[in-house]
């Protein structure tokens, strides 16, 4: 059983001596009971040095109480004299003491009053009370600039506390982390304050690297979530990353609230996009921790399957990758993690490739790297096919990974359209090589709209779009001074409805109607509106006709943002051109989508 008798070392005459000067300083503000208090200072954080020993050696709060009766009194009466707080070290120590008090699992009343005082006192140190009392009726301070550097000092005290070394292996003193919880409840209403951002960080990393004893309260997690995510909190990285990782929800919502402010925006823009996605922390923090990575990528992964047609979530899951290899980029070489460690499902060679950005591979050579992707692809898809029962897994991840290194799709789509009249030109046997090359750009950008093969279908698929690629290239690169007729418009149209999906016909159609050497850009645009005109005469529900519309305004805008970002094509005569066209285009689509 615990001792009631005090301590040796806190005789009676000595608490007495420090109950009747803490009594003589609170009561006078005359200039000698100041100049005592000053005389005492030294004196004084050595005996509350003693008492924080005291308090750390009890097993808890009522044996601390019971051990040392006059401790509550003292720290109360100490906490209100302005030249005792105003001293860093001795308002330092005061709080210490003040938290070695209080109980993380109160068990009796005593110790509920008791935490319930400590709260009390404790706010005392970071604001004014009703009565009105404060430092700077002594020191002249500001009340604002008091209470802010006072709160400053507390967390950092705190913060100091949180990162020194788990405790539990000191008996008996208590661990540190079985407080944490009350801690965290404490600082639920000052979350959203920028002073507390390093006792924020210092509880979330304790959280995810420390013993069993630690746990947060779900009101402080939800408040630094949602501060976080209303951007009223900024965190760094390392903070934001412990954050996610503590707590796998939070994680979830950043990536549906960064989706959802995505898909909801007017237009596309892909700089505004980058932006975006960077502000968001997800791409340095999944650059640091893989984990958070492939949390992330499996909630864009089930997103993409529930949205299959929206574009702008295609864009944003290049944007996001695209963020985040230039985060990992950015990181020292020995700290990068293997890209094998972030997309595990996928060949090595095949993510060497496709997460390589177009901007750092020679221009001359990207015709050569794509045809090498489209190998790569073509070897993988039907290795994955031919191992059996999970064939449609094992394409998804080869298919979702070129998604995500969709950059390469739109190079892809651009050398495609720029090569036919150099193809038309060239001698036999390199026409022949280029006509090889193009073939294999083609099977990607089919590979691309078109990856399941239920039934064998993608061979017939592929039979289906080199006939329409070979019609397009009929009508939009015809020599003829005058544009075809509208009959053989029609006849193409009607093709391209039926033999490919209207997602992959309108990437054809734009890319010879932005790229293509030969004026094509009308004859384009009359195909898209024939096939709008085509595709509402098919459907039987209005609302059907107007999803197919929005959808296929919407593929229009994300591909000739892609384009218009002028990643893909730095020749300056090319680039006039290009900017030319890509006007003309933003001008006219609209109406032909909406006929």
């Amino acid at each position: 059983m615990a001792s009631c008798e005090e301590p040796e070392l806190f005789s009676k005459t000595l608490v007495q001596f420090w109950m009747t000067k803490v009594s003589e300083w609170s009561e006078a503000t005359t200039p000698s009971a100041q100049l005592d208090a000053c005389r005492h200072q030294e004196k004084l954080r050595d005996f509350l040095q003693e008492v924080l020993g005291a308090l750390r050696l009890a097993r808890c709060a009522s044996e601390a109480l019971a051990n040392l009766p006059f401790v509550g009194q003292l720290l109360g009466r100490l906490c209100s004299v302005p030249c005792v707080t105003a001293d860093e070290e001795s308002s330092s120590l005061l709080l210490q003491c003040l938290w070695s008090l209080f109980s993380p699992t109160p068990q009796n009343a005593v110790e509920l009053k008791a935490n319930d005082w400590i709260r009390k006192t404790m706010c005392h140190l970071v604001a004014a009370d009703e009565e009105g009392w404060s430092v700077m009726k002594h020191v002249g301070l500001p009340s604002k600039e008091y209470h802010v550097s006072t709160l400053k000092k507390m967390v950092s005290l705190l913060t100091e506390a949180i990162n020194r070394r788990c405790s539990s292996f000191r008996s008996p003193e208590r661990c540190l982390c079985d407080s944490l919880h009350s801690l965290s409840l404490t600082c639920v209403p000052l979350v959203t304050r920028p002073e507390t951002a390093p006792l924020i960080g210092a509880l979330l990393r304790r959280s995810v690297t420390s013993c069993d004893h630690t746990q947060l309260s779900e009101e402080f997690v939800e408040a630094v979530c949602t501060g976080f995510l209303d951007k009223k909190l900024h965190l760094d990285v390392q903070t934001v990353v412990a954050l996610w990782c503590h707590n796998l929800s939070s994680l979830e919502r950043a990536v549906l609230r960064l989706v959802s402010s995505v898909l909801s925006g007017p237009r596309v823009d892909l700089q505004t996009l980058d932006k975006q996605v960077n502000a968001s922390l997800l791409p340095q923090a999944c650059a640091q921790c893989c984990p958070v990575f492939l949390v992330a990528n499996e909630i864009f992964r089930c997103m993409l399957v529930e949205m299959e047609g929206s574009a702008v979530l295609r864009l944003l899951i290049q944007a996001f990758t695209r963020c985040f290899l230039g985060a990992r980029a950015a990181q020292d070489p020995k700290d990068r993690l293997a890209l094998k460690s972030f997309f595990p499902l996928v060949p090595a060679s095949l993510q060497m490739s496709l997460l390589t950005l177009p901007s750092e591979v020679p221009q001359g050579a990207w015709l050569e790297h794509l045809v090498g992707i489209s190998a790569q692809l073509q070897l993988a898809s039907a290795e994955a096919e031919g191992r059996g029962d999970n064939a449609s897994g094992s394409v998804f991840e080869v298919w979702f990974l070129l998604l995500q290194g969709g950059d390469w799709v739109d190079v892809a789509a651009q050398l495609l359209a720029s090569a036919q009249t150099h193809a038309a030109s060239s001698s036999s046997s390199s026409s022949s090589s280029s006509e090889s090359k193009s073939r294999a750009l083609l099977w990607l950008l089919t590979f691309f709209y078109h990856p399941t093969n239920r039934g064998h279908q993608r061979t017939q698929q592929w039979e289906c779009v080199q006939q329409v690629w070979g019609d397009l290239r009929g009508v939009c690169l015809s020599p003829a001074p005058s544009p075809p007729p509208s009959h053989a418009l029609d006849a193409v149209a009607e093709s391209l409805l039926s033999r490919v999906s209207s997602r992959l016909a309108l990437r054809l159609l734009l890319s010879l109607a932005v790229f293509s050497p030969a004026p094509g850009d009308a004859t384009a645009v009359q195909l898209i509106q024939k096939m709008s005109v085509k595709k509402r005469e098919a459907d039987d529900e209005e609302e059907e006709e107007e999803e197919e519309a929005v959808s296929l305004r919407r593929e229009a805008e994300c591909l000739l943002a892609a384009v218009a970002e002028h990643r893909l094509n730095s020749d300056t005569l090319a680039s006039a051109r290009v900017q030319a066209r890509l006007r003309t285009l933003e001008d006219t689509l609209w109406n032909a989508l909406c006929v």
